[in-house]
Formats: structure tokens, C-alpha cells, sequence
């Protein structure tokens, strides 16, 4: 897993700053010696403040934007004495990234560790998707999702689904369809279909890749 190491960076003097790059460098090590790949952002922008002309927020946009791509986040023991780390922190929770406190290490996924391939096209995939959507909304704009909004999402989902069962064989016929009040949902919500949707089309990506359950 990558996992994201959190604390107290800034002091009041370029030795205490120094001692905090070195605590962190410390558990980034154990990291690394236990499996996982530690990203440290104390290492990352070492001393930068001497040379950089960045401020604390455009620091903190940054490492929220690492954060958000790790799996996990490792918080120091002066962890609450730093705003940045607090920040980190309640990002973490919001985002539903697992968190760990030092000196715990946070455990190997099982899913990692019996499905490798599986686990590396998954992330793999979720990246090439995230660039693809970068680059054809840089042509689309938003508009054409706020132009019609889920009804719309809703007919090119449908499209998919119907070129799909084509391709695969299956002959469906549509006699009759209406619209009604949309039903509110008794156990899944709206929301998580939708994101279970998305998952299994990245599960039979995999599949066709021969990368599921490798």
C-alpha cells in the first residue's frame, strides 16, 4: 500500500524543522522496510520554505492532492500540535482513507497480497480513466452533463448497458417503457449503485485483461 505519512513539520527554528524531517524520514524508513511505499511530504519539500515562494495553503492543496491518491495515512505521535496534519487528518476521514496512528503500521490488504496483478490494473485503470476524463472534458466542458443532468446520465448509461447486450448476444426488445416518480431506495442508496456500477465496469475491464483474481 502507499501510505501517506502525517505530522509536525514547521518550528520555531531551523533545527527544530530539521528534527521534524528527521522524526518523519524515521517512520517513512519503517515503512518502506515493512512492505508498503511511504510517502513522505516532510521529505518531499524539505527546507523548501528557505528557497520556495509557496505559501502554507498552496503547501497544503498539494498535500491533500498526494493524500488523496494513498491508501492509507500514518499519523505521528505531535500529529494534533500541527494544523497541516489535523487538516490531513479530517480529509482522511471525510474521504474514507483508512487511518493509522504510530507507532502501529498499518497491515498489508489481503486483496494485495493474494490478487497483485489484480490490485495493479485495478489502480491502473482508475488512473487511465481519471486522464481520459481530464482530456475529453477539456473538449465537452461541463455543459453537456448540466445540460440534461441524470436523465441524461441516466439514457447514455442505458446506451452503454444496450450496445453491450448487443455486442454479447443478447437480442432485447423494448415495447413499452414510462417514467415515474423516482422510488426511494429501502437498502442501497442512489449513490452507492451508482459507484457499484462504476466498480464493476472496472471489474470486467480486468477480466477481459486476464488480470481478475491474479
Amino acid at each position: 500500500m502507499i501510505v501517506y505519512v502525517a505530522g509536525k513539520y514547521s518550528g520555531k527554528t531551523q533545527d527544530e524543522i530539521t528534527e521534524n524531517i528527521d522524526a518523519a524520514r524515521k517512520v517513512a524508513i519503517q515503512l518502506w522496510e515493512s512492505g508498503h511505499v511511504a510517502l513522505c511530504p516532510h521529505l518531499n519539500t524539505a527546507h523548501f520554505e528557505n528557497d520556495c515562494s509557496c505559501d502554507y495553503h498552496g503547501y497544503l492543496i498539494g498535500d491533500l492532492a498526494l493524500l488523496a491518491r494513498c491508501d492509507a495515512i500514518l499519523m505521528m505521535g505531535d500529529w494534533e500540535d500541527s494544523r497541516g496534519a489535523m487538516g490531513e487528518h479530517a480529509y482522511a476521514k471525510n474521504h474514507d482513507i483508512p487511518v493509522y496512528y504510530y507507532p502501529e503500521i498499518p497491515p498489508h490488504h489481503i486483496t494485495e497480497q493474494k490478487r497483485p496483478l489484480q490490485a495493479a490494473h485495478f489502480i491502473h485503470t482508475i488512473m487511465r480513466m481519471y486522464r481520459v476524463h481530464l482530456d475529453k472534458n477539456a473538449d465537452y466542458s461541463p455543459a453537456n452533463i448540466m445540460g440534461t443532468g441524470e436523465i441524461g446520465l441516466m439514457t447514455r448509461t442505458w446506451d452503454k448497458i444496450a450496445r453491450l447486450m448487443n455486442l454479447m448476444g443478447f437480442r432485447v426488445e423494448i415495447e413499452q417503457s414510462s417514467f415515474e416518480q423516482p422510488a426511494k431506495p429501502k437498502n442501497e442508496s442512489i449513490d452507492d449503485t451508482i459507484m457499484d456500477l462504476a466498480v464493476y465496469a472496472i471489474i470486467w475491464q480486468l477480466y477481459r485483461e486476464e488480470a481478475w483474481g491474479k
